[in-house]
């Protein structure tokens, strides 16, 4: 069982990780592969949820999704149950794929160890500059709601020029989602 079995490819690849604690925890993060036919990778873990939920003894299990709301609800807060085809183990309703990673903190990183996981679908989708743009946006507006840097809000607003051209109608209402996280009208 090699990383890129599940999608996974050299760089760092955004997903939905779910942790097991007090409650289910559920979050955008980059996995960073090195070697894509190994079952290791590792992650930055900044003080979240997740990374407590880790600390603890969590697994990491990683939901490969390409579905522009999921990332931006999921980066703001944990996602409803009504989100989950299961619960145990913890896979979303829009997951192509999803893995199991054993965890282990190794300072500002988590290391992670492939234990098991499944393609549950082999759609083919084209890049689509939109969803892309999106997720860059929504990297540095989760740094934006700590820091309200008028760079970070720059760079948002310059993402979301990109989502308007590029961009479908899902990942347009996903904007729509991160805007008002930051509280964009309030400013």
């Amino acid at each position: 069982m090699r990383l890129r079995d599940f999608g996974f490819t050299d760089g760092i690849n955004e997903v939905i990780v779910i942790t097991i604690g007090d409650f289910i925890n559920t979050a955008p993060i980059g996995i960073i592969v090195e070697d894509p036919d190994s079952d290791v990778a590792k992650a930055k873990i900044y003080p979240s949820h997740t990374r407590e939920n880790i600390e603890r003894g969590s697994k990491v299990y990683a939901n490969i999704v390409n579905d522009p709301i999921v990332f931006a609800i999921s980066a703001f807060e944990d996602l409803s149950e009504d989100y989950f085809l299961s619960l145990d183990p913890p896979i979303l309703k829009s997951a192509l794929a999803y893995c199991e990673f054993k965890a282990r903190i190794a300072n500002e990183f988590v290391e992670l160890k492939l234990l098991n996981g499944k393609v549950i679908s082999k759609q083919i989708r084209a890049v689509n500059r939109g969803f892309n743009a999106l997720i860059e946006a929504l990297v540095h507006a989760t740094r934006y709601r700590i820091f309200r840097s008028k760079d970070l809000l720059d760079r948002i607003l310059y993402y979301r020029s990109i989502v308007e051209r590029c961009g479908g109608k899902r990942e347009k209402e996903a904007f729509k989602i991160l805007m008002e996280k930051i509280n964009f009208g309030q400013l």
